[in-house]
């Protein structure tokens, strides 16, 4: 099977060559979420190391695409590969996109890594969330679900922030151990949803997760 970082960039991006700038921008964000840092879709699959390299040829990817000069000298490498022939290749107009010859939206994987930590940082719950799950206070499923009720979040909501199943959500609260997917996975939902409350991520998770072992000990004897 061919590797992402090995296809060209019509097909990393999963477009036609003849896409408009504006298509070229909503499959490059829907493909960024997908291989961030903090994607439940991928984060159990790629080593730091893949990712990176996924991430730059994103990144190359946009560059080249929504830049028409690039583009041009892009589809003509493609044409002398084999890869494409002259009627596929489509020259989209500027007009009508925000996309402005020589002035690309900066972007680079540093950038990404750091506008990703800045978002952490942001986003870190305050002194009051801190103590939602302190040291005295054990992480259940009927703990986070007070939680998210005394915020006014629903289920759906999160649901449609995290595309994290409903069915598993309510598995985590109402501690349905047994239908609760695996360890690894878990995490990542578990981390995801502390984001989303604006709790401390590590104490939810590793509090869930001893609680869930503590299950495991137990049906196990």
């Amino acid at each position: 099977m061919e590797r992402l970082t090995e296809r060209n960039y019509y097909k990393l991006l999963g477009i036609s060559p003849k896409a408009s700038f504006e298509e070229v921008r909503s499959a490059y964000d829907q493909a960024m979420s997908i291989y961030s840092t903090d994607s439940i879709a991928t984060y159990s699959l790629l080593t730091p190391k893949e990712r990176e390299g996924i991430l730059s040829r994103l990144v190359d990817a946009y560059k080249t695409l929504t830049n028409s000069h690039l583009r041009r000298e892009y589809n003509h490498s493609l044409i002398e590969k084999g890869e494409l022939s002259p009627q596929e290749i489509g020259f989209p107009s500027l007009e009508g996109s925000n996309v402005v010859e020589g002035k690309l939206r900066e972007v680079s994987v540093e950038s990404l890594i750091q506008r990703e930590e800045k978002a952490e940082n942001e986003n870190q719950p305050s002194d009051a969330n801190l103590h939602l799950f302190d040291d005295e206070t054990s992480v259940t499923g009927r703990r986070i679900k007070m939680v998210r009720t005394a915020k006014e979040i629903s289920l759906d909501e999160i649901y449609r922030k995290t595309n994290i199943p409903k069915k598993t959500l309510e598995d985590i609260e109402e501690e349905h151990f047994e239908e609760l997917p695996a360890l690894v996975y878990l995490k990542g939902f578990l981390r995801t949803y502390a984001k989303i409350l604006n709790v401390n991520q590590s104490q939810m998770v590793d509090g869930y997760v001893k609680r869930y072992f503590e299950w495991k000990n137990t049906s196990q004897r």
